[in-house]
């Protein structure tokens, strides 16, 4: 694994575009929009620069989860910002992966009522797809609050919503149990996802736990359709604390110049006193198939 020197971010995404790598995250001055970082290696990283300066626009505060894509001759941002007290998700465009981007809308790409969080993309032959995570904050079930999972399909440039929100993953197993209490409001997550193709399996990582915790991680689910149903891997969770890696989560597909499956992800940079202070880390995505279920590792 490669362990960068980007620190204070959150939720890394790397965008390979003509022999460079691009990342960009949750920024360490979250209220001034987003930051990219540059590379040709993945592992000596430009010092960060701003490449969209979100408050112009409709958010106020608490700019998170950047996730850019190359689609039809534009790099499109969808991203998190924070309108009236209550998340949502926008969409912002560019014509260079170091920006300028601007927001498309002048508001939210939609507004369902609730807060939401960590768009991701998946583009496929039959049509486009957009994962969300309906936010805990305004999600109240049984007396939990909760973050779920969320699809809806999206249009042809990638810029508005289709249809109506569909369910894919809620809290369930144990191991997404970890952080029930470690706020004054029992809380659990599913957030972060990222889905990709790999044969004819739809792959779905996401992060379980609470972000600020050692106990944060990433997880698999598996599909036959992108709209699920979603099976959550009995090897769960994929990475989660160990001796150098503490908080592993909210990570992003993405393929080297090799051609090559990598992932990006953060991690606690103080695990013996974990916050919003994180840092990048990036490694090699392995699938097997055992006994009928996925099993993925990262290296």
């Amino acid at each position: 694994m490669i362990v960068t020197n980007m620190t204070k971010i959150g939720d890394p995404q790397i965008l390979l575009y003509e022999g460079k790598y691009y990342c960009y995250a949750t920024s360490p001055l979250v209220s001034v929009g987003f930051h990219v970082w540059e590379s040709e290696d993945l592992v000596n990283w430009s010092e960060p620069t701003l490449c969209f300066d979100a408050p112009a626009y409709w958010g106020e505060k608490d700019f998170w989860a950047p996730e850019v894509v190359y689609h039809k001759g534009k790099f499109v941002m969808h991203y998190s910002s924070r309108m009236n007290g209550s998340l949502r998700l926008g969409v912002a465009v560019a014509d260079n992966p170091k920006g300028p981007f601007k927001d498309v809308h002048g508001k939210p790409m939609f507004d369902l009522g609730y807060a939401t969080i960590d768009g991701s993309v998946l583009i496929t032959d039959e049509g486009n797809y957009f994962y969300y995570s309906r936010d805990c904050c305004e999600n109240w079930i049984d007396g939990v609050r909760k973050s779920q999972i969320y699809c809806m399909k999206m249009n042809d440039d990638l810029t508005e919503v289709v249809g109506e929100p569909l369910l894919m993953t809620t809290p369930t197993e144990p191991f997404e149990l970890k952080s029930l209490h470690v706020r004054p409001k029992p809380t659990l997550w599913n957030e972060g996802p990222c889905v990709i193709k790999v044969g004819d399996k739809y792959v779905m990582n996401y992060s379980a736990n609470y972000y600020g915790s050692n106990d944060y991680a990433i997880c698999v689910a598996t599909a036959d359709h992108p709209l699920g149903p979603w099976k959550k891997s009995i090897n769960n969770p994929v990475l989660s604390c160990r001796e150098d890696l503490f908080g592993a989560g909210h990570n992003a597909f993405f393929t080297t110049k090799e051609g090559e499956l990598y992932t990006s992800f953060h991690i606690q940079t103080n695990p013996s006193a974990p916050g919003p202070d994180r840092q990048t880390v990036i490694g090699k995505v392995t699938f097997t198939e055992k006994n009928g279920d996925i099993f993925q590792t990262i290296e």
